[in-house]
Formats: structure tokens, sequence, C-alpha cells
């Protein structure tokens, strides 16, 4: 991966580098100390979680698989080096378990133990140098090891020797701006990582000036963009121009919390002002899409194939260090959201509509619905390293989540049926059919969309087409309840297909009266387009399904679906058990869909110039936009 020429050069940088710094003092020196300091005692407290834990955190453990190579150094006999899988990469493991016995060390006061302890993470370090593992994944070498690797290093700085600090420092300098001027192209939660690493170097050689070169970086990535990271309305987008709350949203905002603690008490701390849009981020953005310590799995992106990806409780340190930061705006209301992730309690947020991300939400305690709108310029679902590969379905405008309780959707990857996800119309098909069908990752889709925002109510709609199916699809909110219009669906080859409204983990019971079905506290009324179906079905299914990164691990679960046959069009509510919300369709075509809302306002999209008439009024709009009429 790295040539004989690029590593002599990368070593001669790195040598003067060091040189410069032990012959000037560098600048802010003092500050460069106070950063390996705050690194070191958080990663030793606990309060900073390594960039990646260890998989084996017992000493014991991580030693009984520790074999000399013909050096004399250490490797691991359980780990397959020659592997070179891009996601889960197994000699990345050495590192991690070489930072586990770095941070025993450190802790360690029995002498003949901390030896042993040093003893291991050099010779560990010396095979890793020697052999220098790299992955076609440019992740793991520019961004993860050089992460790693700077935390080894600081935790070992007073125990390495020249030779050892300089050989380490040109494996982190991969990953630091002042070594590599080329990383500056990474946005986003990419280039809060690459500036950790950059950081970690300029501790690791005395050389401040790759912490400032980092730090300008972290600024302009706090700043409200225009691309990627943080977006006007607090939301995070990354991989273009996609909406990404978690997963990288969330990787994005723990790396700004390790870079805020490692500079806390330095002259290089931001400032209050520096910090607002990432306080925007969590307490518009992140709370919003929270349900009591859920995360709303629609804006996970490709990480909601993983296990584990929804539940928020892991953000819980990395708030409460925010709120306890001097000069973080909304520190208060910082540590109340910490608080109610920490006891999954549900509050009362109502309505709210992201512009930037043409995202609907109605969170309240007993309910929480989101409806994700359309643009032309929006990239949807991602496939990315074998993950989320049977996304196609949820890679289109109209997709809805539904929550009661929270646990609606939590790790149902395995059993879920990915032709029947909630708020999309579709054919049904094989897991092999879906598969089959076009990247959607980077496809950016041609259409009619708007919306509009008025006093507790909100309208988000699209039209457009995908491989053959039409669509025209609405969305009309209040604080309390939604309600859902299609018209014009249809397939150009005919094939049937269904309207799914919800499909989430069954919890024993449900009743259907005719066309209003409740099933865990939320009530679903088909108002036009046919019969209301509900079922049941007990599933087994693996976690490879959805994501090649996965072993093939066993799941089972009973699901609930309620959907409806086809039949060109459709108006449906979605609300709470407890509320009674009263909507009444207007007109449901494709060039206008229009409603009266429980208030008594009038609601409605025009996808082409026209007008309607209702209640002795006529109501104008042109082609795509969205009014409510006082």
């Amino acid at each position: 991966m790295f040539t004989a020429i690029q590593k002599f050069f990368s070593l001669l940088l790195v040598s003067l580098m060091i040189f410069f710094s032990a012959q000037f003092g560098g600048n802010n020196s003092a500050s460069v100390d106070k950063i390996g300091d705050n690194l070191t005692e958080g990663l030793l407290s606990g309060s900073t979680a390594p960039f990646s834990g260890s998989d084996i955190a017992d000493a014991g453990a991580i030693a009984s698989l520790l074999a000399e190579d013909a050096d004399g150094n250490y490797y691991f006999t359980d780990i397959d080096y020659a592997n070179q899988d891009r996601a889960v990469w197994p000699a990345a493991r050495h590192l991690t378990r070489t930072e586990r016995l770095a941070i025993l060390f450190r802790l360690e006061t029995d002498p003949e133990v901390k030896e042993i302890y040093k003893d291991q993470v050099i010779r560990l370090l010396e095979h890793w140098i020697k052999n220098d593992y790299t992955n076609p994944n440019w992740w793991h070498n520019k961004l993860s090891n050089p992460n790693i690797l700077g935390e080894i290093g600081v935790l070992m700085k007073a125990e390495l020797s020249d030779a050892q600090l300089r050989q380490l420092a040109v494996l982190v300098g991969r990953g630091c701006y002042s070594v590599d001027p080329t990383l500056r192209a990474y946005t986003g939660a990419n280039a809060v990582d690459i500036a950790m690493s950059s950081i970690k170097f300029g501790v690791l050689t005395g050389y401040a000036p790759a912490i400032r070169s980092a730090l300008r970086v972290v600024s302009n990535a706090l700043g409200y963009s225009a691309s990627e990271g943080i977006k006007k309305d607090g939301t995070f987008f990354q991989h273009g121009n996609r909406l990404y709350m978690g997963g990288y949203g969330i990787v994005f905002l723990n790396g700004m919390v390790k870079v805020i603690s490692m500079v806390d008490g330095t002259d290089f701390m931001f400032t209050a002002e520096q910090l607002e849009p990432m306080s925007k981020f969590i307490l518009t953005g992140l709370k919003t899409m929270s349900f009591g310590n859920i995360l709303d799995p629609t804006v996970l992106g490709r990480s909601v194939s993983r296990m584990g990806a929804q539940p928020l409780q892991g953000l819980v340190p990395t708030l409460v260090t925010l709120a306890n930061t001097e000069g973080m705006p909304g520190k208060d209301e910082i540590m109340a959201y910490a608080s109610s992730i920490a006891g999954n309690t549900k509050q009362n947020y109502g309505l709210h509509y992201f512009d930037n991300a043409k995202f609907l939400v109605i969170n309240n305690e007993d309910f929480y619905f989101s409806f994700r709108g359309g643009d032309s310029s929006l990239y949807y679902s991602e496939i990315t390293n074998d993950e989320n590969i049977l996304c196609y379905n949820s890679s289109f405008p109209g997709v809805t989540t539904i929550m009661h309780t929270g646990s609606e959707y939590t790790n149902i990857s395995p059993v879920y049926d990915y032709a029947f996800v909630p708020g999309t119309t579709a054919v049904r098909e094989t897991d092999e059919q879906i598969a089959a069908h076009s990247d959607p990752t980077y496809r950016l889709l041609t259409g009619t969309y708007g919306s509009a925002t008025a006093d507790g109510a909100a309208v988000s709609f699209a039209k457009t087409k995908h491989e053959g199916i039409e669509m025209t699809i609405s969305c009309f909110a209040t604080d309390d309840a939604a309600i859902l219009l299609g018209a014009g669906m249809k397939d150009k080859d005919g094939r049937q297909m269904f309207t799914t409204l919800d499909q989430s983990y069954y919890t024993g019971s449900f009743t259907q009266d005719g066309n209003t079905v409740i099933h865990n506290g939320i009530k679903y009324e088909l108002l036009e387009g046919g019969t209301l179906i509900a079922e049941t079905e007990h599933r087994t299914g693996s976690w490879r399904r959805n994501n090649l990164t996965l072993a093939d691990i066993p799941a089972e679960g009973d699901i609930f679906t309620v959907y409806t046959e086809n039949t060109g069009f459709y108006a449906y509510t979605v609300m709470a058990e407890g509320t009674d919300a009263q909507f009444e369709v207007i007109v449901n075509t494709p060039t206008v869909q229009a409603v009266k809302l429980p208030d008594g306002r009038i609601a409605a999209a025009f996808f082409s110039r026209g007008s309607f008439e209702y209640g002795g009024e006529t109501y104008t709009g042109s082609a795509g936009t969205a009014k409510i009429f006082a």
C-alpha cells in the first residue's frame, strides 16, 4: 500500500518536525502537554473511550493468544493478518488489544506486572511497525489505524526510544493534515476523526502546528455546512446530500467531544459561538428524532443493518461531558436530554419539520411519527461495504416510522420483510429480487417536491417514479396525528403492489373494526383505497441477510404488518390510540391533494398549477407548492 520511497520521505518529514519541536520548543508547548495529559486521563478514567474498543478486556486472555515472530516480537495466534475484509478487518484487533494493554500498563501499580505489560505493548508495536499492515479500505489506513496508534503512542511516549517514536509517528502521520494535506478533502465525521489523529500526532511529536491545523478543520466542521456536516435546520449530512443523524452523525458528535475534552483548559479551546451549531444538532436534530432512548431507524443510514444500532444509551457520557463543558450553549437542555435517554422517558416535543432534510416529525409521550419527504438533490438509503444491501424499497420518499413504546423496530433487521417498508407502495419481492435492483446509493430522483409549515401544521409531498413505478404522495400532519395520501400509484408492468402502513414487532394482540386497526397503542385507519389488512407472522432470519459483514447469526420474532392492496390511490391516518383527530379528504389526485385538518384549516399540495373548490371557496396553487390556508 505504501511504497519504500513514501515511507522514507514520511520518516524524513516526521524527523524534521520532531527536530523543530525539540530545538525551538514548538509553540503552545504547555498546551500541547496539557492535551496529552487530558487524553491520557480520559483514557485511564474511562471518560474518553478508545477510538475502537478491544474485543478482549482481560490481560490474561490477551496474553494467552500471544506468540513470537521471527524477530522476537509479538503477534496474535487467533488473527488472520492476511484477511483483507474492508469492513471487519481482523488485523485491526492487534491494535485495539495493544491499546488495552497500554491502558492496563498505565493503571498498574505492581512494578513486576507493569514491566510485563510494557514489554508486551512494545513488542506488539514493533511487530506492527515492521509489518506495516494495511487494508484496501482507506478508512483503516488513514483514519482508524492512526487514531489507535496515536492513543497508544501518547500512553507509552515516555517508554519509547527515539527510533520507536519516529517510526510510530510515521504511521500516525498518515492521518495527519500536516503530513498529508490531501486529507483535507474529507468532510463531516471523517474530517473530525482525521483531526483527532492529527492532534495525537502533534502530542506525540511535540509539533504544535499539526494541532493548530487540525483545529482549524474542526472549527470549520463545527459551523453550518452547505455540503456535508451540520445543517441550519439541526440535521447532519454525510456521504453527499444524505441525512445521517445516526451512524456518522453520532460518530461526528462523539469525535467532537473527544476533541473538546483534549483541548479543554488550553489555548486551543473553542468559543461558545463556535460550539453553537453542535448544540443545535443535539437539541433540535437528535433530540427531536429520539423517542426515549431510541433513535428513529430511518435516520441511521446503513447503520440500520447493524446489531444494536438504534438505542442511544452510549451517547449519554458524551452528552454529560458537553453539559459540563464551560461555555457550551444549551448546557442545561443537553443534560436534560441525557437524563431522558438514561431514563428512557418520552417528552412532548410536538411537530417539527426539517427543511434541509425534508423530514417531518411528530414526537410526544405516547406517539412518534416521521415522514421522509423528497427533493431532487437528496440521496436516500445507502449500500456501502456490503451493508444495507436490501434497502431498495426504503430508498424513496414517503418512508415512515411509527412508535408508541420505542421497541417497535429494535434489531428487527433479520426478520424484516424489505418489500413492506412502512409508508411505501411496492411490489412484493424476495430478498434476491430486491437485491437485484440497481444500487440506489447515489441516485438522484426527478419529480415535483414541496412542503409548508404554519402554526402547528405541516405538509410534505413528493411526485416521482422509479423503475416503472409512479407515485404521488403527501403527508399532512399536526402535533399529534398525520394523514397520508397517495394517488396515481401504478406500475408500468401492471404488477400488483401493496401500500404498507406499518411493519413492526407484534405485541401479542390487535383489534380490527372494518378499516380501523389498533396495535401496540397506535391507531391506523384507512379512509380511501380498498381494504385494510392486518397480519401477524412468526419469522426466522439471519443478521447476514441485510449485512454481509455480519456472521450468519440466527434471529426470530413475531411480526405485525398492516397494509392494503394497491388500488391506485389511498388515504390513511396514523395517531396514538387515545387520540381522536378528525381529518377529511377533500381531493386526492395526481395533480392536487388536499385535506381538512382537525382544526378546520385547509391544507393542500399542488403538483401542477390548478385549483379546487371546498365549502364554497376556491383554493389555488402553483406547481410544486404546498399551502396551509388560514
